[in-house]
């Protein structure tokens, strides 16, 4: 097996080595975390793993089988299923590293630019109906925007979740750089903008968003209940 064969896993294994070996630093504790974060990418890698597979069946990306170990199955490769683990779990760290750090005080006027934000995306998507990435991609992205928006998610947490976005968006630059640089991905540009960053197609980013949202929404959420239960059992107690 050529070592050209292993590129899209190392990339991977890249990506999690770090936080993984930081997730038992004595302050952020990430690892006391395990049982919201696991939970939350499972539950989210279903729908875009559903999402891949029909794009993959429907021309709008494929993946080139030279640089995969080479197990496939529903069209996408191995590495690609454990793109949507692996990418979210370093996501999360990053999250939660920003969070200590920082806080959650809010940005002033964070829910009037996702708002702006949310309205601009949904602009695109209408404009670009026959291109069918950047369609979905943008109405997406639109939607969970305005959902954060009449969600219980505090000013704080938003704030907390475009830092860890804004952060994240370093390493996947790298990542997915490569990935369509070299390519391991490929895309059908009759679908998308034809705008990169340099050769990541910007909706990407937006895909992105989205996919560490659903990920952000489900993480609080499940604190959130659990720190409720804790407090009503304290209460009784």
């Amino acid at each position: 097996m050529e070592i050209t064969r292993f590129t899209y896993l190392f990339l991977l294994v890249l990506t999690l080595g770090y936080p993984l070996y930081k997730s038992f630093e004595p302050r952020i504790r990430f690892h006391t975390k395990f049982r919201y974060v696991l939970p939350s990418i499972v539950l989210t890698a279903i729908p875009f793993l559903i999402w891949d597979v029909l794009f993959e069946q429907s021309g709008i990306w494929h993946f080139n089988p030279d640089y995969t170990i080479g197990v496939f199955w529903l069209g996408l490769p191995l590495e690609e299923w454990l793109f949507f683990f692996i990418i979210p779990f370093a996501c999360f760290f990053i999250y939660e590293v920003v969070l200590y750090f920082t806080g959650t005080k809010p940005f002033p006027y964070i829910k009037h630019f996702t708002f702006i934000l949310a309205i601009g995306l949904l602009i695109i998507a209408i404009l670009s109906s026959d291109r069918t990435y950047t369609f979905v991609n943008f109405l997406l992205g639109a939607v969970l925007l305005l959902l954060m928006l009449a969600g219980p998610l505090s000013s704080g947490h938003i704030t907390g979740f475009y830092k860890g976005f804004a952060v994240s968006l370093v390493p996947f630059l790298i990542v997915n750089g490569a990935l369509t640089k070299i390519p391991v991905v490929l895309y059908n540009n009759t679908e998308n903008l034809s705008l990169r960053i340099y050769s990541i197609p910007v909706e990407d980013s937006v895909y992105l968003l989205s996919l560490l949202f659903i990920n952000f929404w489900l993480y609080e959420t499940l604190k959130r209940y659990a720190h409720k239960k804790q407090t009503s059992s304290e209460s009784r107690g």
